[in-house]
């Protein structure tokens, strides 16, 4: 098995050595909040601790640069993989970008930012769809290393098609405003009159790993439910009820200086059972909480963020603790 010490490579050299002759197979430890890996190892273990996973791979180019000292254990990762439905291992990396990296809207791919013109209002409205990031937070092709390195503004240059020289103007996207909003809105009296000019228009943004789409081209895709990762879990025990936070920073998911929880009767949910608020900072570092209830009644949660995908954790949940 091999951890962060660099100097355990060479005897996985051996290792990988001995597995070629065998069935090539390698097992993954990894920690089911973080996707950090702890360890890779051609043998097999049995896993204890809920919050550890284990995924077995095929010998592959990665794993053979693993154990040739070429990839450190540090930058690896477990992710969902929404084409194969499976979880892979990953090397995780940080793209470069350069100052002149921008990219237009999408007319052709779904996104949770959206853009409507309204010519005969003279308006722009950039939208928030939280139902959709929190599919895409759920099912890992949004992660909160991409949330932690956008910017607190994302300026949208309005030019002409035909002539990207030409600046109508530029807007300026407030992220945490569109997140606990939901929309802004732009006056634009430079927006032509007819709906069918407005293909003359391109929107052109600085490429932060993040997209916008147009909404009147939206095409649907479908969401995988199974495996999905929330971004807070609970769990109830008697008037005991733990909360799993799945959040290195609360700050990266838009969230103000508290987070309020809504408790209600998991057999009649019209009834509210109590609300708990707490500072937001108290989910970071992927914190346990143990708060105690006022009943011992079945509940079920929610909060004042529908960003946010809340689960309760049992048996059957891939996130238990």
């Amino acid at each position: 098995m091999f951890d962060h010490d660099d100097s355990e490579f060479d005897i996985q050299k051996t290792i990988l050595k001995k597995k070629e002759h065998k069935n090539g197979k390698f097992y993954v430890e990894y920690d089911k909040l973080t996707n950090r890996v702890f360890s890779v190892t051609p043998t097999h273990t049995q896993i204890t601790e809920f919050r550890r996973g284990q995924l077995e791979v095929d010998e592959n180019t990665l794993i053979r640069d693993i154990f040739n000292n070429k990839i450190p254990l540090h930058t690896l990762r477990v992710k969902y993989d929404i084409e194969s439905n499976t979880r892979i291992l990953y090397r995780q990396t940080h793209y470069r970008k350069s100052e002149f990296d921008y990219v237009t809207v999408d007319k052709n791919k779904k996104h949770f930012i959206n853009l409507q013109c309204d010519p005969v209002a003279k308006r722009i409205v950039i939208a928030f769809d939280d139902i959709y990031f929190k599919n895409q937070l759920a099912t890992e092709r949004v992660n909160e290393t991409l949330l932690k390195e956008l910017p607190e503004h994302i300026s949208l240059y309005c030019i002409d098609k035909h002539e990207p020289s030409r600046l109508y103007d530029t807007l300026s996207i407030d992220l945490k405003k569109l997140f606990t909003e939901h929309e802004q809105k732009f006056w634009c009296s430079w927006l032509p009159d007819e709906k069918s000019l407005l293909s003359n228009i391109d929107f052109l943004h600085y490429n932060h790993g993040l997209n916008i789409t147009i909404i009147d081209d939206v095409i649907e895709e479908p969401i995988a439910v199974s495996h999905t990762k929330p971004s807070i879990l609970y769990k109830q025990v008697k008037n005991k009820l733990q909360i799993q936070s799945v959040m290195e920073e609360s700050k990266n998911f838009y969230l103000d200086d508290n987070i309020t929880f809504y408790l209600f009767d998991a057999n009649n949910p019209d009834k509210i059972l109590d609300t708990i608020s707490l500072n937001s900072s108290e989910l970071d570092n992927f914190n346990l909480l143990e708060l105690k209830l006022k009943t011992t009644k079945s509940i079920k949660m929610i909060s004042n963020y529908s960003h946010l995908h809340i689960e309760e954790a049992n048996d059957s949940t891939y996130y238990k603790f």
